[in-house]
């Protein structure tokens, strides 16, 4: 098996235009304390978003930069209105983390500013990442995780084209019982 392609090395994930005013910007700790306010308006994020869960600090933040930074596999990026951070997309190749391997099947995870909602930001940010994953790499399908009762996510996911599975995960970090999303490509 050929080894998978490190997503950092590919430019046209570096920084993603969405539209105007709107783009994709790699996670830095100049956002932290932005993300930060986002997750202390809205604790309902922490308890449906893996990454949001582990991101109480600055300390928290930067350990989440490193964390990606070293995984070849994942990119977080800053969702950028107009130059201020409004959210969190992650882009992750599946290496096993929901158990078995899928090393062309590629995900998603997001929160978003509770005050930028319904505006489709996050559906265009995955939309438009979905496409850029497909002219640079192999892949199988899309997939994402969510829990039944999150709604909103369900509405993005389905307007995006993912359709639900009948297999359920319990997150490993929170216990929390979430469904396998897929939007196969091929």
């Amino acid at each position: 098996m050929k080894k998978p392609i490190n997503l950092h090395t590919i430019p046209a994930l570096q920084e993603i235009y969405i539209r105007e005013g709107v783009k994709l910007r790699l996670l830095d700790q100049s956002h932290a304390a932005r993300l930060l306010e986002i997750l202390e308006a809205d604790s309902i994020i922490r308890d449906n978003v893996t990454v949001a869960s582990r991101m109480h600090t600055q300390k928290d933040v930067a350990n989440e930069i490193d964390s990606y930074h070293k995984d070849e596999g994942l990119i977080r990026y800053v969702l950028m209105r107009d130059d201020n951070p409004i959210g969190l997309v992650s882009l992750w190749r599946d290496d096993g983390f929901w158990g078995k391997k899928n090393l062309d099947d590629y995900g998603f995870g997001y929160f978003l500013d509770q005050s930028e909602r319904g505006k489709g930001l996050v559906t265009s940010a995955i939309q438009s990442l979905m496409d850029i994953v497909v002219k640079n790499l192999e892949v199988n399908q899309f997939v994402a995780f969510c829990e039944d009762l999150n709604k909103t996510s369900i509405a993005v996911l389905s307007k995006l084209g993912f359709r639900p599975t009948e297999e359920t995960f319990s997150e490993p970090n929170n216990g929390w019982i979430e469904r396998k999303y897929i939007k196969p490509v091929k």
